[in-house]
């Protein structure tokens, strides 16, 4: 005969309140809560103190840096050096060895996002055919900007320091600007500025002592949060005999800005949300084998309790 309706029949297991196997179910929905929390917890899952997102910054050129170059000259057989600075007193300390470069800037944007993908720098210093430069130092300031989850506008400060056993006439560096930071950087504040005055400050006074380029690397490496220059690759060409009068030591600089992975301390509902979705698939997991247990007990009468069964329904003729 064809079944033409199916009704489940309910067994329920009564115990009254305060008996054992009331407090047998008690103890087993309470437990799979505290183990679900403790798992959560000591896992590592629960209480989410910091995470990250990527975000491409925005980097751009502050057209303020330091550089100085070191050599022998051929004739004399003596050390001199080349400095210059977009700084007025850098300048004025390097007294007859400052030399004005030609100093040429050039962004790129491959992705057409109007981001900075690519900054290349290109300083070209006048020497003559006796001088060969052996030792190039530089510090180059970019200004560096996320506004996504974190607001941060700071200068980030690029160093070079590059030594060679024969004369050149070109460095070429290319690396990719990273951000270091001590702690994860906080969501809320409005727009945070880290480190507080620039390494070359055009509105303050400063002395000769303190413009010194093992000074300026203590200070921005004081800094609990600073960009490096990372995989960074160079090469050295060797300088040529009879270039007069066009001789010239050239400075390549290639900045390239990738996504950067930003660590931030996420916000207490941010928090919130990730440690529930942590706690309810723990105690899922946890319920797979208390469940069983908790059935195969009640069922098998291993603590006592009253059977009680639906009432199937009367037939009707």
């Amino acid at each position: 005969m064809p079944v033409i309706l199916a009704q489940n029949l309910k067994r329920k297991y009564i115990a009254p309140a305060g008996s054992g196997a009331h407090i047998f179910v008690l103890l087993i929905n309470i437990s799979m809560i505290i183990a679900g929390f403790l798992i959560a917890y000591y896992s590592g899952g629960l209480w989410v103190k910091e995470k990250s997102y990527r975000e491409q910054p925005i980097v751009n050129f502050k057209r303020s840096f330091a550089t100085r170059l070191q050599g022998i000259n051929s004739q004399t057989r003596e050390p001199f050096e080349i400095v210059y600075s977009t700084l007025p007193p850098m300048n004025r300390a390097g007294g007859d060895f400052v030399r004005t470069p030609i100093v040429r800037v050039n962004k790129e944007d491959h992705n057409l996002d109007l981001l900075s993908d690519v900054i290349r720098l290109s300083l070209s210093f006048p020497v003559s055919e006796h001088e060969g430069i052996t030792q190039v130092q530089g510090v180059f300031l970019f200004s560096y900007v996320l506004r996504d989850k974190v607001r941060l506008d700071i200068e980030a400060p690029v160093f070079l320091d590059y030594a060679a056993g024969v004369p050149g006439s070109r460095l070429t560096v290319d690396g990719r600007m990273r951000l270091e930071l001590m702690n994860p950087l906080p969501v809320r504040g409005g727009v945070r500025t880290l480190g507080g005055e620039s390494l070359l400050p055009l509105d303050t006074v400063v002395s000769g002592p303190e413009l010194t380029f093992s000074r300026l690397l203590a200070q921005a490496s004081a800094k609990n949060d600073t960009t490096v220059l990372t995989a960074m690759r160079t090469a050295w060409d060797l300088a040529q005999k009879g270039c007069e009068p066009d001789c010239e030591f050239v400075l390549d600089l290639t900045v390239r800005v990738p996504s950067e992975e930003v660590l931030y301390v996420p916000t207490f509902i941010e928090v919130c949300k990730f440690s529930w979705i942590q706690f309810i698939a723990t105690v899922a997991f946890v319920a797979i084998f208390a469940i069983p247990l908790k059935r195969f007990v009640v069922t098998q009468q291993v603590v006592q309790s009253i059977v009680q069964d639906d009432k199937p329904a009367e037939k009707l003729y």
